[in-house]
């Protein structure tokens, strides 16, 4: 089962970003792992689910139909951390958008851009018309929120704006259908365009995407440094690697704690499979800002929501496919992950 999760700087740019639309950010992060006070520890990482149930709150906190577009023109670029000097110093808007799908996962996992180039048929051969980036939500059992793909896109839109000096401006911005409720497209295109973004905002399709006219996307952008580019995109490369690694790790641990029935796993069980030492198991998942005990509550915490929300078996039920000898011990556990009981739960749904 694949792990996925969102780094903790740009959670707590995140964060500072609600604070500044004056949200209550301690009712936002309620019972949700990894947190001290207001801020995310340094160094760990957030998982996809917690990370969509913080925007579901803040959403519903807001009521407001360009909360994404606000969060996500205020958040600050070094909370991307190589990503920004390796888009700022890409040689083209072609490079950069191709960056930015390349080494989003370093950033979060919640999705990533899908690029696709759109052709005109023509008599002889056909010819390119725009380039589409659509944005593929990672499938969890959390769905995500439209206002957080809407912090990516918008700026996604922003960044593309500033290194182009306004030269490249994407012709759409397409918002999916069943989120017309939540996101008055109308409010989104005036208030991209009071930003001088000149974008059409329509709601159709099942993505977010992006549409940009292939004029201007291969011209070279000025100010741009091509020996700092290749620097920070070789330290992205090798950090997309170790990441990639990393994962394989969580995704091991996570193949043994299922097979050995959840709650009853143990990390003695999973120094056995593996084949690891104690100390170094445990060092190499504090390098990925996680721990066993994590890890394991991160996945009971998933197939419950899943069990009990998709599948819609018993609390009785879900406690005894999550290993549970006694359905009162899952019932302490739930409480603790989630801050209300597997029934409360069920009633007034997070999400």
């Amino acid at each position: 089962m694949k792990r996925n999760y969102i780094e903790g700087e740009w959670i707590n740019a995140l964060m500072r970003a609600f604070t500044n639309l004056g949200l209550d950010t301690q009712a936002i992060i309620q019972d949700l792992p990894g947190f001290e006070g207001q801020g995310f520890i340094s160094g760990q990482r957030l998982d996809v689910g917690s990370a969509r149930q913080m925007w579901h709150r803040a959403d519903l906190q807001a009521c407001d139909p360009l909360l994404g577009l606000k969060a996500g023109g205020s958040l600050d670029y070094r909370a991307v951390g190589v990503l920004t000097p390796v888009i700022w110093h890409s040689p083209t808007v072609r490079v950069a958008l191709n960056n930015i799908a390349t080494f989003q996962t370093l950033i979060s996992e919640s999705g990533a851009y899908k690029i696709t180039d759109k052709q005109k048929p023509q008599a002889n051969r056909p010819i390119l018309e725009h380039l589409v980036c659509e944005y593929i939500p990672t499938p969890n059992v959390v769905p995500v929120n439209p206002h957080q793909v809407l912090a990516v896109v918008s700026g996604t839109l922003g960044i593309i704006h500033a290194i182009s000096n306004g030269q490249v401006q994407a012709k759409t911005l397409q918002v999916p259908a069943a989120f017309k409720q939540s996101i008055n497209t109308n409010l989104l295109e005036k208030a991209l365009n009071e930003q001088q973004i000149k974008c059409q905002v329509h709601s159709q399709g099942e993505h977010f995407s992006l549409t940009f006219s292939h004029e201007h996307l291969d011209i070279p952008l000025p100010g741009c440094d091509a020996h700092l580019y290749e620097i920070n995109k070789s330290y992205a490369e090798d950090l997309l690697r170790t990441k990639r690694a990393g994962l394989a790790l969580i995704d091991s641990v996570k193949e043994v704690i299922i097979q050995q029935g959840y709650s009853l796993a143990t990390i003695e069980d999973v120094q056995t499979q593996l084949g690891l030492h104690s100390r170094t198991l445990q060092r190499n998942l504090l390098e990925q800002g996680t721990r066993f005990r994590q890890i394991k509550e991160e996945l009971l915490k998933d197939q419950a929501i899943h069990l009990l929300i998709s599948k819609k078996l018993s609390i009785n039920a879900v406690a005894q496919q999550l290993g549970y000898s006694e359905t009162s011990a899952f019932h302490r556990a739930f409480k603790t992950w989630s801050g209300v009981t597997p029934k409360q739960f069920c009633n007034i749904r997070h999400f």
